[in-house]
């Protein structure tokens, strides 16, 4: 990240959870640049607020960012605090919150730079994505670092196809670095 991002540099945490990244970001950034934080579990945002409350260079959203914007469940993991989904998962009962999603086109205004999108949504980055089409155009330098999981696309409605046909129609080189558990 520190090779990727510059003083003054704009990015998206989606999906910050409890504000690790969101931390790491806003130093990278320095105090001009800006880290626009979105988590939709009450729990977690609470708790991403606590750590970023000396941050004010971090802007926090409570919501879940998809393709469009508006009301969404979220369907909360009592077993790990970084696995809620905003789709209900095939075979495992999951408690559901009605929380508030936006698009990034409508959450940024048109010529808004953004630098980086780091999206880490449990499966959801293509429906991200799809409402972050006029972003990624508009910003021919833009970053992305998104979690890959063929499993969670499948069980959000997508595939990984549809996924790296979207990143090819943003003219983009694509990366990938795996992280072996």
């Amino acid at each position: 990240m520190q090779k990727i991002l510059f003083a003054g540099a704009v990015v998206v945490d989606a999906g910050a959870n409890i504000g690790i990244y969101s931390e790491f970001l806003s130093r990278c950034v320095g105090p001009n640049g800006v880290v626009h934080s979105f988590e939709p579990c009450p729990d977690n945002f609470m708790r991403l607020r606590c750590a970023t409350r000396k941050l004010p260079n971090v802007r926090l959203c409570p919501a879940a960012v998809g393709e469009r914007s508006g009301e969404t469940m979220l369907y909360v993991s009592d077993k790990l605090n970084v696995d809620h989904r905003a789709y209900a998962t095939e075979g495992n009962a999951r408690r559901a919150l009605q929380v508030g999603m936006v698009a990034l086109d409508d959450y940024f205004k048109p010529g808004e730079r953004v630098d980086l999108l780091k999206l880490d949504i449990q499966g959801y980055e293509l429906h991200a994505l799809q409402g972050a089409k006029r972003i990624v155009n508009e910003n021919r330098e833009i970053k992305l670092l998104l979690e890959f999981w063929p499993y969670g696309l499948k069980q959000a409605g997508a595939n990984w196809g549809e996924l790296i046909e979207m990143l090819e129609g943003f003219a983009m080189n694509i990366m990938l670095y795996e992280r072996i558990v």
